[in-house]
C-alpha cells in the first residue's frame, strides 16, 4: 500500500505545485497590465491631434475588451500652431491623457529607467 501511496502523493503535490506556479505567473502578468502606456509624438498637428487621441483610445478599448484605457502621453516637439491649446483642453477632459514637452518626456523616461 505504501508503494502506491508515495508515488500518488508525489504526483498530487507536483500537479498542485505546477497549478500554483501558473496561477502566480498569471497574477503577476495581470498585475503589470497597469504599467502599459502609449506615447504619441506630435508637432503642428492641430487639425488631427484630437482624432489621433480618440482613435488611439477606441482601438485600445477594443483590444483590451473595454476593461481599461491605457495612459496616453502626447509628446510635443515644438508645435507653433494651436496643438498645445488643444492638448491642454483634452488633458482637462481626460485624466488618462498627459501632454509632455520633449524635455519632460526625456526626464520621464530616465525616471522610469526607459520602461
Amino acid at each position: 500500500m505504501t508503494t502506491v501511496f508515495l508515488p500518488a502523493a508525489v504526483c498530487f503535490f507536483a500537479v498542485f505545485g505546477v497549478i500554483q506556479f501558473v496561477k502566480n505567473i498569471y497574477g503577476a502578468v495581470c498585475e503589470r497590465r497597469g504599467d502599459f502606456f502609449i506615447v504619441i509624438s506630435v508637432k503642428n498637428q492641430q487639425d488631427y491631434i484630437e482624432d489621433i487621441i480618440r482613435t488611439t483610445v477606441w482601438k485600445s478599448l477594443n483590444r483590451l475588451g473595454g476593461r481599461e484605457v491605457p495612459r496616453i502621453y502626447v509628446v510635443d516637439f515644438g508645435s507653433t500652431d494651436d496643438t498645445l491649446n488643444i492638448l491642454e483642453r483634452i488633458c482637462g477632459d481626460y485624466e488618462f491623457v498627459t501632454a509632455l514637452s520633449r524635455e519632460e518626456y526625456i526626464a520621464f523616461m530616465e525616471k522610469n529607467n526607459g520602461c
